[in-house]
């Protein structure tokens, strides 16, 4: 019984120092730094076809929108990721933020703008972004919306995920590392069969 009572002792303290080990510490998370967001498309789960990353404006030029991104053959993307770009020394200051998301069928077929909330309120998921169809959008751009921070609340640190969804079927989130840790790119996310996602959800946490 002791040796047992030992083992899970150390799992849980083995489990207590991965989960200290995922998020910034206090000293890291002092000052966050200012950041633009970019996001990236390819086929064949990440592996082949890679599109141009493209990229809003840094949030302290204000509100933005990024070129369209879709893979290289503009056409029915399989696997996406999202990136933060911080600029070290280059503080944030009291801006508010939040993230949003745009798709496009073709040259044309533009589905609703979805948000993520503010920083302010907390951040969380956007709603579902797809295009005037839902079905297979080829291309989709971001949109980076900022504001006077509203509240005596300070924002200590953040990331982004992104998750593909398919036929309202989605797959597993991934995320960026957090803001102060220097911020860069999600792993690609993928939708349950890893082909021609219907649509995306953009994800904003904050600490």
């Amino acid at each position: 019984m002791r040796s047992i009572s030992r083992i899970l002792t150390a799992v849980a303290a083995a489990t207590a120092a991965l989960s200290m080990a995922a998020l910034p510490t206090s000293a890291q998370a002092a000052e966050v730094n200012s950041f633009r967001v970019g996001i990236q498309f390819a086929d064949d789960g990440g592996r082949s076809q890679h599109g141009v990353e493209q990229f809003t404006k840094y949030a302290k030029f204000g509100n933005s929108v990024s070129p369209w991104a879709g893979d290289s053959n503009g056409r029915d993307p399989d696997a996406v990721l999202i990136d933060l770009q911080t600029v070290p020394g280059d503080l944030l200051g009291k801006l508010d933020f939040r993230i949003g998301a745009q798709a496009m069928d073709g040259s044309g077929g533009y589905g609703t703008v979805q948000y993520t909330p503010w920083a302010s309120q907390g951040g969380g998921d956007s709603s579902y972004i797809t295009d005037d169809n839902g079905y297979d959008p080829d291309k989709y751009r971001l949109f980076l919306d900022t504001r006077a921070w509203p509240t005596s609340a300070n924002l200590n640190d953040f990331r982004l995920s992104v998750q593909a969804v398919d036929g309202g079927r989605p797959g597993v989130p991934t995320v960026t590392p957090w803001a102060s840790q220097g911020g860069g790119k999600s792993a690609w996310a993928l939708d349950d069969n890893g082909y021609d996602p219907d649509g995306i959800v953009i994800g904003l946490e904050v600490q």
